[in-house]
């Protein structure tokens, strides 16, 4: 399955990126950055990606996590993760992406940390 990409506001003002299949390097997940600029510009400051339907993540997929970290930082913005146990924590922590982006189980508890 490619990446499947929805997006939703919660209250007060967190947008919820939420993503479905494979997190990988392709048009797709270029899509997320091109987003992540988009929230930047349009004063979006607090975003989560939602990886909790993510079943594949290669180093192209773990790139643009830190990647959207680093654009909501220096829009004065965060962005948690969140990433439930499984094959994509495991890659967060393995690669070290987890020091640098707030990694949560569920979108309640990525919510509370931003």
């Amino acid at each position: 399955m490619l990446l499947e990409i929805t997006e939703r506001t919660i209250e007060p003002d967190i947008t919820v990126m939420e993503l479905k299949g494979k997190l990988a390097l392709g048009r797709e997940s270029q899509k997320i950055e091109a987003r992540m600029e988009e929230y930047a510009r349009n004063g979006v400051r607090r975003v989560i990606l939602d990886m909790s339907g993510v079943n594949y993540i290669d180093s192209a997929g773990i790139g643009l996590v830190a990647l959207s970290s680093g654009k909501m930082k220096e829009a004065g913005g965060k962005l948690a993760v969140v990433a439930p146990e499984g094959r994509v924590l495991h890659l967060l922590k393995l690669t070290q992406v987890n020091s640098i982006v707030t990694v949560r189980a569920t979108v309640g508890e990525a919510e509370a940390s931003i």
